[in-house]
């Protein structure tokens, strides 16, 4: 199933991705040395990011995508079926403690299976659908196609304060929180707080698929 995905997707060259991102760092003013005080990541990789020589892991994305203000998916131009990706901003700061009464949304949507936002890393074996229309929400759906042996990075990623769902449809997926190893085989979910060290191993399964719900959105 992912190398049909993968077939359809116009995946970025790394040094397109790079350039995106010295793009809307030039845009915000900030030095490397900026970007590296505020992500905890090394100013070389960062550097070497932006030049296209290495390929960033989900998790530095994500880093460098919560520094900007937005989702991950805004370093990608366009989706397959040509879905711009501008407009994911984050709506706000997330909130240090959780609000009294949040605002929910009062307005319908449905987003197609052939409309979502899809993107993959370039050279990765990872596809991500964002199945959510938007990050003005209370929530975030992703929906994961990965093959065995791809994981979410060598760092674990660190969420805003939140909840965090993996649901496993396909495969076997090994997830770490904090220093507590999961092994979670298709129908298996796990449910965690979004804010402490978290990362993810596919192990097994021709391909491994699995559902990821984010509370703020956070992606």
């Amino acid at each position: 199933m992912i190398d049909q995905i993968q077939q359809e997707l116009k995946q970025p060259s790394l040094g397109e991705l790079g350039a995106r991102i010295r793009e809307e760092r030039n845009k915000r003013r900030l030095t490397l040395e900026g970007v590296s005080k505020r992500t905890g990541l090394s100013r070389s990789l960062i550097s070497q990011v932006e030049r296209g020589k290495t390929e960033p892991s989900i998790t530095t994305l994500k880093k460098i995508a919560a520094t900007f203000g937005f989702s991950v998916v805004n370093f990608f131009s366009k989706s397959a079926n040509g879905i711009s990706y501008n407009g994911w901003d984050y709506p706000q700061a997330p909130p240090e403690k959780p609000v009294d009464q949040p605002e929910y949304i009062k307005d319908i949507q449905v987003v197609r299976s052939d409309r979502r936002k899809r993107f993959a890393l370039p050279g990765s074996n990872v596809v991500y659908d964002l199945v959510t229309p938007d990050m003005n929400r209370q929530m975030e759906l992703l929906y994961m196609v990965v093959k065995p042996g791809e994981t979410s990075g060598d760092e674990p990623m660190v969420d805003f304060q939140g909840e965090k769902i993996g649901l496993v449809l396909k495969g076997v997926l090994e997830v770490t929180v904090s220093d507590k190893v999961f092994l979670l085989n298709e129908g298996d979910c796990i449910y965690y707080p979004a804010n402490v060290p978290h990362s993810w191993r596919a192990v097994e399964g021709e391909s491994i698929e699995v559902i990821w719900v984010l509370t703020p959105p956070s992606f």
